[in-house]
């Protein structure tokens, strides 16, 4: 399923001005839960959280609890704009300029809008 328009995007990670293109992924089994604004790779037809020498393929839009035995499906960023600021690795860090880098590549662009952190509580 994918969702081009008229989405609740969570946590502020896409910038609305641009439509985005939302995708729903399997993602990889993990321990660790991951925030939205995480930049995941996808390997094995899973997305996993994604560190700087990955090369990235969505963000994730939406928080995803810990789900070591098993997959879940979760709501991604395939296409448009993100709030640099909002982004994390794999590791639940603030995303490195390197990985940053890597995301217009595959279409996900960076943005820094005036918003003021109100905006996402």
């Amino acid at each position: 399923m994918i969702e081009t328009s008229g989405t609740n995007l969570d946590r502020g990670v896409v910038s609305p001005s641009h439509p985005p293109i939302i995708g729903v992924v399997e993602m990889a089994a993990s321990g660790s839960a991951l925030k939205a604004g995480t930049i995941l790779k996808l390997s094995s037809g899973k997305y996993s959280g994604a560190s700087a020498s990955d090369d990235p393929a969505a963000v994730l839009v939406q928080d995803v609890e810990a789900h070591s035995d098993g997959t879940v499906n979760a709501r991604v960023l395939l296409h448009g704009l993100v709030v640099s600021s909002r982004l994390l690795t794999g590791a639940q860090t603030a995303a490195t300029d390197t990985l940053k880098n890597k995301l217009p590549a595959t279409g996900i662009y960076l943005t820094q809008p005036v918003w003021d952190e109100s905006n996402f509580s």
